[in-house]
């Protein structure tokens, strides 16, 4: 089997945070997550309510921006784009 830009993942996580401040404490709704999505492949992100589903889905979306980590679409680092983007 021939591997390539076909094979690398559509979506892919390293390493990623998301935090928010509540005041004087921190809040991790992400910690530290890795995951790799590719083409034609179906995934079920569940868990219990306040486990980072929501949280998880809006970064993929581009609707929120990690903390910490890489985020990488279709092979592009989705921190360097821009808003527009």
């Amino acid at each position: 089997m021939q591997t390539g830009a076909m094979d690398s993942p559509v979506i892919q996580f390293r390493n990623v945070y998301r935090t928010y401040e509540m005041g004087d404490q921190t809040l991790n709704a992400l910690d530290g997550v890795d995951l790799d999505i590719s083409r034609n492949e179906y995934v079920a992100i569940v868990g219990a309510s306040g486990s980072g589903k929501s949280t998880m889905m809006n970064i993929i979306g581009c609707l929120d921006r990690a903390t910490k980590g890489d985020y990488s679409l279709n092979g592009v680092d989705v921190g360097d784009m821009s808003e527009t983007d």
